[in-house]
């Protein structure tokens, strides 16, 4: 029995969406003396909230209640302006914005609310602080960046002119770069960019003395990207890395997948443009980028509070905003949204969508879902805080199935099943006919390398700086960034404590070895650890920093094109993986696939026949289950060959980008003529 799936399926007979939250938490918290004073608190607000929310409408007691909340924990604040948002239209708007301003006027020294309440005066469009009062703000919150970017929005949207002098004071404060973009943002709009000082907009601004970023900023404000709109045009977000980091941060497969997706997309004939956008800060990149000539990657400056755990949480509204001035300003909307993530930031693009009237698809996977019960099928204990973050997903999850147009799941008929699982609002009849499984794929590159005659004389010494004895054993590769959930700690374990360290070389790739994150860096500690504590294996295990795409297949081909009477294995550690862009890469070129049996890989990973699923959840698992498959199956090298033929046949036959960019623009061309 799944505890997770009977709750869901009890709850959605009453076909709500936001109640799920309080009825999850208290279930996996269990009994009432389990929740601290301020958790029942919490769990008090939110069915407050609630209860308002499906109402019929608003009145002044409901509203000042609304209002009181605001400021005490980041949920209860975001649900809280979501229920004044959706239900203003039935107060009288004038008593709403004598309300707001009261208590914008008597607030305390609580800058969660203070901003909140800024935040819905923007939404609600009320003009109430006068820009004396602003200037005042700016001032008395100057280290409060969340703040300081409203102040900054609202004396654009307002258009409330100020000195340029005064802008100018500001670009020089030490503000972070994105805020300081925000700043010449107004200083064009109020003034026109060909009539500042862009000498010094250049000094304040430009990152390790790099003015790529800001350069190509000012040529945007300058209009050089605007164009004619001559067809559709697909805009995909994609709010975590970037096209060019990927195996850095968090930074993962999905910036392979939509470079290159969105790239052959944008070769139909039908299809004007696609716009890719990531969240970003200043760097020594360029701003915009075309990776062909009709597919363009934007690093939107938006400012984020990247210490907090969920930093979209409080900047939803403010970043559909961003995105919305962005598209303005580049004179382009488009016709059809594309999001990927149960998050805040693809809750404010299906907001935006709604907003312009647009088309929206919804990529959706089971996650956390599958991983809210244990091995028998009992909801796990979590941190009220953990708690909170992953009741947040699941909620925003139903809320997005519900406002798309259509919704994708990435796999085949397992896990279409596993979706209607954990999805049971898909049989609805106003839901089921929208939703539709698609394949992810890659750029296989047949072509790659045929400039390459003499693939051998490029050997891991001279590419990535191994050992030169590296290659005189078969090597165990994993690729992808450097995190706790992909699982390289387990694996390194594994290989370090197993017979696989005396047959197989172990090399890992990922990771960012210049600017660590701490979870980063404390898995570099751990390899280094490691090696020192088992000196004999110093050559025979390599980390390697993240590298480009183009590069990590040249590595992989040449791994490949040394055989030895154990096969090159691909090993994905993760705990659970979605999908995998990089197994996919690497069964392209020829690796025997060892992947995790949780996730989305059992829907292209055929076991024993086209690679090898396994348990993944730790290093004891991953130690007895491969030494399972090449040392106890009985397969021998040929059974090996056959399977990693097999799996490079499947890539090939039904995971080539060309053959899945037609099925994305298929689908993306029957919702925008309203087709099932």
């Amino acid at each position: 029995m799944n505890q997770f799936v009977e709750l869901r399926k009890n709850f959605f007979k009453n076909n709500s969406a936001y109640d799920f939250t309080a009825i999850l938490i208290e279930n996996i918290m269990g009994i009432e003396n389990q929740l601290q004073p301020t958790e029942v608190k919490f769990l008090s607000r939110f069915n407050n909230i609630n209860e308002i929310n499906k109402g019929n409408g608003l009145d002044e007691s409901k509203l000042k209640e609304l209002l009181s909340y605001l400021g005490e924990d980041p949920y209860t604040d975001r649900f809280a302006v979501d229920t004044i948002l959706k239900k203003y239209s039935t107060y009288s708007k004038e008593e709403i914005k004598v309300f707001v301003e009261k208590e914008l006027e008597n607030i305390d020294n609580n800058k969660d609310k203070t901003y909140h309440l800024l935040d819905l005066t923007l939404e609600m469009n009320f003009n109430i602080l006068s820009l004396d009062s602003i200037r005042e703000m700016i001032e008395k919150y100057r280290n409060d960046f969340d703040i300081i970017t409203l102040l900054f929005e609202s004396i654009r949207q307002f258009n409330l002119k100020i000195s340029k002098e005064y802008l100018y004071n500001q670009i020089k404060t030490d503000y972070p770069s994105t805020i300081k973009i925000q700043i010449l943002a107004l200083l064009d709009h109020f003034y026109s960019i060909n009539n500042l000082d862009l000498t010094l907009v250049r000094d304040e601004i430009s990152i390790k003395d790099s003015l790529f970023f800001v350069n190509d900023y000012i040529d945007f404000l300058k209009g050089k990207y605007q164009r004619e709109k001559k067809g559709i045009v697909i805009l995909q977000s994609m709010f975590y890395g970037d096209f060019e980091d990927s195996g850095k941060g968090n930074n993962g497969g999905l910036a392979i997948l939509l470079k290159s997706l969105g790239s052959e997309i944008s070769f139909d004939k039908r299809i004007d443009q696609v716009i890719t956008i990531s969240i970003s800060d200043v760097t020594e990149k360029p701003f915009m980028v075309y990776y062909q000539d009709n597919h363009l990657f934007v690093r939107l400056p938006a400012y984020l509070d990247r210490t907090v755990n969920d930093p979209f949480l409080k900047r939803e509204l403010s970043t559909k905003r961003y995105i919305k001035n962005y598209l303005e300003k580049l004179d382009t909307y488009p016709d059809l949204f594309h999001i990927r993530y149960l998050d805040n930031a693809s809750v404010a693009v299906a907001k935006l969508s709604k907003e312009l009237n647009k088309k929206l698809v919804l990529t959706l996977a089971p996650d956390p879902h599958r991983n809210m019960i244990d091995e028998e099928g009992v909801l796990k204990k979590f941190d009220f805080d953990d708690l909170k973050i992953l009741a947040n997903k699941i909620v925003i999850g139903d809320t997005l199935i519900f406002k798309s147009d259509k919704v994708l799941g990435i796999g085949g008929e397992r896990v279409s099943k596993e979706l209607h699982l954990y999805f049971p609002q898909f049989t609805h009849y106003h839901i089921k006919n929208k939703v539709k499984m698609i394949a992810e794929g890659i750029k296989t590159d047949k072509d790659m390398f045929e400039d390459k005659e003499n693939i051998d004389v490029y050997n891991l010494s001279e590419l990535i700086g191994t050992h030169p004895s590296f290659c005189d054993k078969p090597i165990i590769l994993n690729v992808g960034r450097l995190a706790k959930i992909k699982g390289q700690v387990n694996l390194f374990t594994a290989w370090l404590n197993s017979k696989l360290n005396k047959d197989y070389n172990l090399l890992i790739i990922g990771g960012d070895l210049e600017n660590p994150s701490k979870d980063e860096q404390e898995i570099i500690d751990l390899f280094n650890q490691g090696i020192k504590d088992h000196p004999k294996l110093k050559h025979r295990f390599y980390h390697r920093g993240a590298l480009h795409n183009d590069e990590i297949k040249l590595v992989e081909k040449i791994i490949v094109e040394k055989t030895f009477n154990l096969p090159h294995i691909y090993l994905a550690s993760s705990i659970k993986e979605e999908f995998g862009i990089a197994i996919l890469e690497a069964m392209s070129q020829g690796f025997l696939i060892i992947a995790p049996i949780k996730g989305g890989v059992k829907s292209y990973i055929r076991n024993g026949k086209n690679g090898f699923l396994i348990d993944t959840s730790s290093s004891e698992t991953i130690v007895r289950a491969t030494e399972q498959i090449l040392y106890n199956s009985g397969m021998s090298i040929e059974e090996f060959r056959e399977t990693k033929k097999a799996g490079k046949d499947t890539v090939e036959k039904e995971f080539s980008i060309d053959k899945i960019a037609k099925t994305f623009i298929d689908t993306y061309l029957s919702v925008l003529e309203g087709k099932k």
